[in-house]
């Protein structure tokens, strides 16, 4: 239920591993037009669903980091703006990536602004998902394309 002067997003926050930031529900909600009518519980078990699936693809990157002495991804050098540096803004891409494109099935179900109508077509998912991959391997340090022996 809204009440005058709530937006409806969640003020909630992620407490993440302590190498990656926390992460706030109504950043990733007004980052990623998740429209606040989806239920806060289904929100938050897609972004905790999503930083499970990543943390671990990016563990040899974290253990690297941390042998060269960094605490934490906040304490890595590089471009910042507003408090978050490349690799923050990296991160947080790729979770709410992989996150969104978990919550896609939710847009059916709620009624969508004109602008929205396409946001639960299985093109968005897989963009969405090649999106988070690509900035997974650009944090491990793998270029846009692999290639493999057969």
């Amino acid at each position: 239920m809204f009440r005058p002067g709530d937006d409806g997003f969640q003020h909630a926050v992620l407490t993440n591993d302590g190498f990656w930031p926390d992460l706030a529900l109504d950043e990733f909600q007004r980052q990623r037009s998740i429209p606040p009518t989806i239920h806060q519980d289904t929100v938050k078990q897609a972004l905790l669903a999503a930083v499970a699936e990543i943390n671990p693809t990016l563990a040899a990157f974290v253990s690297r980091q941390q042998r060269k002495g960094y605490g934490s991804a906040s304490d890595l050098p590089g471009p910042q703006m507003d408090g978050d540096n490349a690799v923050m803004a990296q991160y947080k891409k790729a979770v709410y990536a992989r996150a969104k494109a978990d919550l896609l099935g939710e847009f059916a179900a709620v009624s969508r602004r004109e602008d929205n109508t396409n946001q639960d077509a299985p093109q968005t998912k897989a963009s969405l998902l090649a999106e988070a991959a690509l900035v997974l391997r650009n944090l491990k340090g793998r270029g846009r394309v692999g290639v493999h022996l057969i």
